[in-house]
């Protein structure tokens, strides 16, 4: 009895097995055939959509005689341009013979085009009204919206005869209260052998009420950029022509944009003071650098509302425009049909 019990289970563990991989082949054939069904409708739908749209293109769009022509026009246009004008002119010539015959028939064919014409015109004049009357509303709202930044630009004019040249620039509020002011400082200066060995020096910029307090204060330490004797040399054979005609001369211009101000609402900025600093190690009149020429640029800071509009005013105006127009044209013909299509109007 014991001897039997492995052969059953064996048997039984066999019948099992059998069992399970009936179940996997019949589960594998389901999702065959399932697969092959889905790709079946979709190349099914595919296919229908293709010829649809061919018959659609054929019947609708693009017919026989139109493809005809245009491919007549590409492989010799001269020809197709005199057959169709002497198929223009064969009807023309069908008009008048016809008219000769009856002249009703002519003269409601000419009432009818005038008629056409005359309300294109008005149709268009009428669009055109809208238009303009959009573009004028976008505007003014745009104006009123969109805040200028103000910009303050002056040119300098440093005194060298004191140690550390100076300029003074006189202003007038350039921005609201508690809004940042931008300060940018551009010096144009020679390339000069003094300049290259100068090296380092500073700019500082102070803002001045109207009894000489200083209100802020900004520096920047700059330099000329540097640049290896080859390389000078190769840039300066490569303009000797415009070097020689003066088109171009050997100078750098240094653009320092330094640190913001604030100006308060209890004392207000008079005078902006730009000074090029001596360096400690030289001796009086010494330690500057020769400039050409140096302006002065203060910006003033937009809010963040503000700046946006400003920086997308153009793109603003143009939808403010176009979505004015749609709701002219929509409230035209909801109200005021007769007057966009004077047709319904007179068949009413």
């Amino acid at each position: 009895m014991n001897g039997g019990k492995p052969e059953n289970s064996k048997e039984t563990t066999s019948t099992d097995h059998h069992q399970g991989d009936d179940f996997l082949l019949e589960a594998t054939t389901t999702d065959r055939s399932l697969l092959s069904s889905l790709a079946t409708l979709v190349i099914k739908s595919i296919e229908f959509q293709v010829s649809l749209m061919l018959s659609f293109i054929k019947l609708k769009f693009f017919p026989p005689w139109f493809i005809h022509i245009c491919l007549s026009f590409v492989m010799d246009p001269y020809r197709t341009m005199r057959r169709g004008r002497r198929y223009l002119i064969s009807k023309v010539v069908e008009l008048c013979e016809l008219g000769l015959n009856d002249d009703k028939l002519v003269l409601e064919t000419v009432r009818r085009l005038a008629l056409g014409l005359l309300w294109a015109v008005h149709v268009g004049i009428v669009l055109f009204a809208m238009l303009v009357s959009a573009f004028m509303i976008s505007g003014f709202v745009i104006s009123l919206l969109a805040r200028e930044p103000l910009v303050v630009k002056e040119s300098l004019s440093f005194d060298y005869t004191k140690n550390s040249p100076e300029a003074y620039v006189p202003i007038t509020r350039v921005n609201s209260p508690n809004q940042r002011t931008e300060v940018s400082v551009s010096m144009t200066l020679p390339e000069s052998e003094y300049n290259r060995n100068l090296g380092m020096f500073q700019v500082r910029v102070e803002f001045l009420s109207e009894n000489g307090e200083v209100l802020a204060t900004s520096r920047r330490p700059c330099m000329l950029r540097f640049r290896t004797e080859p390389v000078r040399l190769v840039q300066t054979f490569l303009k000797i022509a415009p070097l020689v005609s003066g088109y171009v001369s050997e100078t750098q211009t240094l653009k320092l944009k330094l640190k913001g101000f604030a100006e308060k609402d209890v004392v207000s900025t008079a005078c902006v003071k730009v000074m090029v600093e001596q360096r400690a190690e030289f001796r009086g009149g010494a330690g500057v650098p020769e400039i050409y020429e140096a302006s002065l640029l203060l910006e003033s800071e937009l809010p963040l509302l503000k700046r946006i509009i400003w920086n997308w005013r153009r793109t603003l105006f143009v939808w403010i425009s176009m979505c004015l127009f749609i709701t002219e044209l929509v409230c035209a013909l909801v109200f005021v049909r007769c007057l966009i299509i004077p047709r319904a109007g007179q068949r009413t």
